[in-house]
């Protein structure tokens, strides 16, 4: 099943002669926002090389969830998840070194201690008080990718291939959450439920592929 294929069969499965192409697309960009708030699996998972040359780096455009920061610095190693807060109490102590930790601020990576410029014509963000070293850092994010969305220049992804039944499911119960009907809102939820849940199994197992979980010794 590919795109066009996708909206013929949310029309015949609908029963209905009134739903515009216009609706049909609204309710494939629903289900997408569905997926990209209840999936997190293998397929989802890439890598980005980031150069962080000031405090605030841009994110992928694609970033959904982040699984890990790895440093690509003196010593390979990924970076400490602190919180907005406590990475500027930590700030204020005006920290120096390599850097130790990363936080969201948005769409937003920012590093700590940051090295790069404080220039506020280079990051946009004004100036600060603490120092920074000069020089860039590299990272390489793992993160959670949102699902590709469909168009007519983008006729299939993952999902679509792999679980159409799901993307079909979904379409139909936005569409009957724009109908009102009440009870295929129940019927459609209680199948993508189900097969939420047997992805997620599935995804276990691909993630994993049967093998004992190892237990590292420090």
């Amino acid at each position: 099943m590919n795109y066009s294929d996708l909206k013929t069969e949310i029309t015949d499965w609908a029963h209905r002669s009134n739903v515009s192409g216009a609706k049909v697309q609204t309710f494939i960009e629903l289900a997408e926002a569905e997926f990209n708030v209840r999936l997190r699996t293998v397929d989802q998972e890439t890598v980005a090389e980031l150069v962080c040359s000031s405090r605030y780096t841009a994110l992928p455009s694609d970033f959904l969830e982040m699984r890990a920061v790895e440093y690509q610095g003196s010593v390979l190693r990924n970076l400490t998840y602190a919180t907005p807060d406590f990475i500027a109490q930590w700030r204020s102590s005006s920290p120096t070194g390599e850097s130790r930790a990363y936080t969201l601020r948005g769409t937003y990576l920012e590093l700590l201690p940051t090295l790069g410029s404080d220039d506020p014509e280079v990051d946009g963000f004004g100036s600060d008080v603490a120092p920074y070293q000069s020089g860039e850092v590299s990272v390489t994010l793992h993160y959670w990718a949102k699902i590709p969305a469909l168009s007519d220049s983008n006729t299939s992804n993952w999902l679509l291939a792999s679980h159409p039944n799901m993307y079909l499911y979904e379409c139909l119960r936005q569409l009957a959450i724009y109908t009102k009907d009440d009870a295929s809102i129940q019927r459609y939820a209680n199948l993508m439920q189900g097969y939420f849940v047997s992805l997620t199994a599935h995804d276990i197992g691909k993630r994993f592929g049967g093998s004992a979980l190892a237990i590292r010794v420090s």
